[in-house]
């Protein structure tokens, strides 16, 4: 049964290790492994610390910016503490009854402690006990501390993906390739935590105090110790010194000696990143509790009190129904009224249409008649523009002089040899009057006009002549019209053009 957080898409992340009075930043960088990029130890100003988020985090932006951290994604680990830890044994069960079985015991184990707590746990993965059982770690925190670390990253800028605490991840990261019996020691001015992994799975965490003075230190640490039962073989402490320790911290061989166990000093490197930009400050394992955040932020962290598994699920109020289903109705009421009107509107528009249909009605019975005038004319001149070539022809020996025009013209085309159907429905063509001598294209003109003379109706026939086109001119009857140079005259010809006679 896997019961790890999901992985988290970012391709950077800045960690951040919550303390008394400093906090430490770590910046990693996605790669194979995570590529260490930022380290750093922010100092609280005077007067300002983690009661007033707002102004920290103003502090805490500056001092990015001044470092060069570049991440807008960050994961906050808050110190072991601030967490109300108790041990559970489940039975085998799957994901969702697991989630639900732990929300109420978690409701009935801390109620009578705190209020306003937020809940998650970890564990549950590792194989079970001769008594089919697994062991899981049930945390709690109080909300206080979680809506302050996200005031934190808003204002300075961040965006929050994760609350974790800072003592599993650290105790995750220092033992993910060992399936033993490890304890993780992390030590600070502002006090100690103590991480206790059993089976690959997180069995306990401690808040001790501060290394210096030593011996009541390493009197607590044994207590702690003893309380996990007698020591097996394999089993194993890490040592993290922590920043601003004097003498250096605790040496891994002599607490070693005084607990009666097997410890071995932190390496950056065996948290499973890049650490080539660890060295960069001198003192890059003392920044292994941020890294390890970090580290989280992209692996998923094994407890989120942001995204908390436990949470209760969201219970709608009866009030809340109501007003979302007197909007559902007002809005199934608005739609059909809406509807109703649309409908008054196009009715209405085709009222309207239909009038004006019946109001040009007799335009329209016209318009299709000289449409069917057309298309029947189509079938007889459709492909043979012969009258205009006429009409060009006869422009062209008309001479511009000002003198000489037209006053009318009647041009027919008469087609004896032509069988064309007409289409159905269509009047019938007329019968031919024609000469049976006339060829399919021969036109027959009838022009009347006026010129200044009879010299001038002489020189249009001759010009007419020279267009061979023109065939058979007969000038008619010519008078003087009365009027001061203007006479009147009347031609009539037959037009067949050059390329058909």
């Amino acid at each position: 049964m896997k019961l790890s957080r999901y992985k988290m898409a970012v391709k950077k992340v800045v960690g951040l290790a919550i303390g008394e009075r400093s906090l430490l930043a770590a910046e990693l960088i996605a790669a194979d492994p995570p590529r260490i990029g930022r380290l750093a130890e922010m100092v609280y100003p005077d007067g300002v610390g983690l009661a007033n988020s707002a102004d920290l985090g103003k502090a805490l932006g500056q001092f990015l910016r001044d470092n060069q951290f570049t991440a807008h994604a960050a994961v906050i680990g808050i110190p072991a503490k601030w967490l109300v830890v108790k041990s559970k044994e489940v039975p085998p069960a799957d994901r969702a009854t697991l989630i639900e079985m732990l929300r109420l015991q978690a409701e009935a184990e801390f109620a009578a402690d705190l209020k306003d707590l937020v809940y998650d746990f970890a564990g549950g993965q590792q194989e079970p006990t001769a008594g089919g059982t697994r062991s899981v770690l049930l945390m709690a925190t109080p909300k206080k501390y979680v809506d302050s670390a996200t005031a934190l990253c808003e204002a300075a800028g961040l965006r929050a993906i994760a609350v974790t605490p800072s003592a599993l991840a650290l105790g995750e990261a220092s033992s993910h390739a060992s399936d033993s019996n490890v304890l993780v020691l992390s030590v600070g001015p502002g006090g100690s935590e103590l991480s206790v992994r059993q089976s690959g799975a997180p069995s306990a965490i401690r808040h001790l105090r501060s290394p210096n003075p030593q011996p009541p230190f390493v009197s607590e640490l044994r207590r702690a110790v003893s309380t996990l039962g007698p020591a097996s073989a394999d089993r194993e402490m890490i040592l993290w010194n922590g920043a601003g320790l004097d003498g250096g911290g605790l040496d891994a061989a002599v607490l070693g000696d005084q607990l009666g166990l097997r410890v071995r000093g932190g390496e950056v490197p065996s948290l499973g990143v890049d650490a080539a930009g660890a060295g960069m400050n001198g003192q890059g394992s003392r920044f292994a509790a941020a890294i390890a955040v970090a580290l989280a932020g992209m692996n998923g962290p094994a407890v989120d009190f942001l995204h908390s598994r436990l949470a209760p699920p969201q219970q709608r109020s009866m009030r809340r129904i109501i007003i979302l289903g007197v909007l559902a109705a007002v809005m199934v009421v608005g739609g059909i009224l809406w509807a109703y009107i649309d409908l008054q509107h196009k009715q209405a528009h085709v009222a309207d249409l239909q009038n004006k249909l019946a109001q040009i009605k007799d335009r329209v019975a016209d318009a299709r008649k000289f449409v069917d005038m057309v298309n029947f004319a189509q079938h007889w001149h459709g492909e043979n523009p012969k009258y205009l070539d006429c009409l060009r022809d006869l422009t062209n020996a008309i001479p511009d002089d000002g003198q000489t025009y037209a006053t009318s013209l009647d041009i027919t085309a008469e087609t004896p040899h032509m069988a064309l159907t007409p289409p159905p429905g269509a009047p019938a063509a007329p019968p031919p009057t024609a000469p049976k001598t006339q060829t399919l294209h021969e036109l027959t003109v009838k022009l009347a006009g006026r010129t200044s003379d009879a010299e001038n109706v002489t020189a249009l026939v001759d010009r007419m002549r020279r267009n061979p086109a023109f065939v058979d001119i007969r000038i008619g009857q010519e008078t003087n019209t009365g009027r001061s140079r203007e006479w009147s005259f009347s031609l009539t010809f037959d037009y067949v053009p050059p390329d058909h006679k």
